[in-house]
């Protein structure tokens, strides 16, 4: 026989590419894409072991562990508008300290308690800032999650007892790590052509 067959290719995949550990545990928790969303523009999928709900009204779409109610918490609520950033239709590295800089002077009083932040999830940034409200005699953590593409402004927005915030912060990152935009889905506009300048001509 030929010992050591069928051995190979048992470590294969493994070593993925190092030092982006944070994206690829959020990566992971990414549960089933829904249908696109906002009329093709957006797919994004829930946390595994969760559900998505339509609620209707301002919201595109609720996620929400299995089994709970919607109205319940905690919930990751999903909602687009026209945006109304200056100057920025997509964020990006570049521009995202400025959007979060936007988003705060938007807010209304009292202002978050720690300033609204630049993250980077998945392939892209947003503006992130907590606040805390009431429900039933308990205090409620929102954390809010704001970015801009194609002119349009997607929030998303985690509602959880605080004193369970740290267990289910990881919900609304995977959330956002999810969402692919018209640019990353099939979209049905030709590519515009690459803006690198054409390769320089090898000197003879």
């Amino acid at each position: 026989g030929c010992p050591g067959a069928g051995t190979t290719g048992g470590g294969a995949g493994k070593s993925g590419a190092g030092g982006k550990g944070s994206s690829d545990d959020l990566t992971s928790k990414i549960g089933e894409y829904m249908p696109p969303l906002d009329g093709g523009k957006l797919e994004v999928a829930a946390p595994k072991g969760w559900d998505w709900a339509n609620p209707g009204g301002d919201v595109l779409v609720a996620f929400k562990p299995k089994d709970a109610e919607l109205n319940s918490l905690p919930r990751v609520l999903l909602s687009v508008a026209e945006s109304d950033a200056v100057g920025i239709d997509d964020v990006t590295p570049d521009n995202v300290e400025a959007f979060a800089r936007q988003v705060s002077e938007s807010l209304p009083e009292p202002k978050p308690k720690e300033p609204v932040r630049a993250v980077n999830l998945g392939e892209h940034h947003f503006a992130r800032y907590t606040t805390f409200g009431k429900r039933r005699n308990q205090v409620v953590a929102q954390q809010t999650l704001k970015t801009v593409v194609g002119g349009r402004l997607y929030t998303l927005r985690l509602e959880v007892y605080q004193h369970q915030f740290d267990t289910y912060q990881a919900a609304l990152s995977t959330v956002a790590a999810s969402m692919k935009f018209g640019g990353d889905v099939a979209a049905d506009a030709p590519a515009p052509a690459a803006k690198e300048p054409p390769a320089a001509e090898p000197v003879r």
